[in-house]
């Protein structure tokens, strides 16, 4: 049987992912008998609406929405999980906003003690940052980051402002989801979505002439190369549901041939 989610330890960190984001969404909602029955309803999603359903759900919050790679990397059979407490100067800081991202990529290159050392000593950028919203957040300070293991650090996939709080802070130590690399061919999973979007294009032209349909199925036939459930996706999810003809008979090719045998 086809198993998407790749770990129980995934799993725990989508959930989390989940709670940590509706945290923010709901921000007006402040009572702690509620955020337990929301954070309950979210353990029981994935069995209660099914694993397609709860992943894609992940992915619409993390990538449609926060332009995040956080599916990409829970949804790897490249990495392993496990939870650590790391130090905040082993961090490889990340992107977060424009002007954050002036300090701690473009001036610090990424650097967290960098940051730390300018923090307590540049006034204006202190000022700067702060005007943008930047602060604690208690009710959700407590969840652990998500990074994944490098040669030279611990790469920020999420928690960038959690991260920067524990440096200004002077913490030795984070909480965090750690992906360390087991399987170099490993392969992440491709959002139904993404897959609905492509068919959109060509389903919505006012030119859907051969060079768009050959265009269309060079992108499917990548994604099912390059993503686990990229087949499934595109003839059953899209291609099976669909009642326009042209994309049944485009992305149904994929269930005859080959994606490789397929021209574009």
């Amino acid at each position: 049987m086809f198993k998407l989610t790749p770990s129980k330890n995934a799993l725990l960190i989508a959930q989390q992912y989940l709670k940590h984001e509706f945290r923010k969404i709901f921000n007006d909602v402040t009572d702690k008998e509620v955020w337990e029955k929301i954070d309950s309803s979210i353990e029981n999603l994935f069995h209660r609406e099914g694993e397609q359903s709860f992943l894609d759900l992940v992915a619409a919050i993390s990538g449609g929405w926060k332009l995040k790679s956080v599916f990409y990397y829970l949804s790897s059979t490249k990495y392993r999980w496990e939870l650590r407490e790391i130090s905040p100067s082993k961090l490889i800081l990340t992107g977060m906003s424009p002007t954050l991202d002036k300090y701690t990529i473009k001036k610090f290159n990424r650097n967290p003690l960098l940051f730390a050392k300018t923090w307590e000593n540049d006034k204006k950028m202190r000022e700067e940052i702060l005007k943008t919203g930047f602060s604690d957040h208690k009710e959700r300070d407590h969840f652990p980051i998500f990074v994944v293991q490098t040669i030279k650090g611990f790469r920020v996939i999420d928690g960038m402002r959690r991260s920067l709080l524990a440096l200004i802070n002077n913490k030795n130590r984070i909480r965090a989801w750690v992906g360390s690399e087991v399987s170099p061919k490993g392969k992440p999973l491709i959002e139904s979505g993404n897959c609905y979007f492509l068919s959109n294009i060509y389903e919505r032209s006012k030119k859907p002439d051969k060079d768009l349909e050959s265009a269309v199925t060079r992108i499917a036939r990548e994604i099912i190369e390059n993503y686990r459930n990229g087949k499934i996706i595109i003839t059953k999810r899209i291609a099976g549901w669909s009642h326009n003809q042209d994309i049944k008979r485009i992305f149904g090719e994929f269930n005859k041939h080959d994606p490789s045998d397929i021209k574009n």
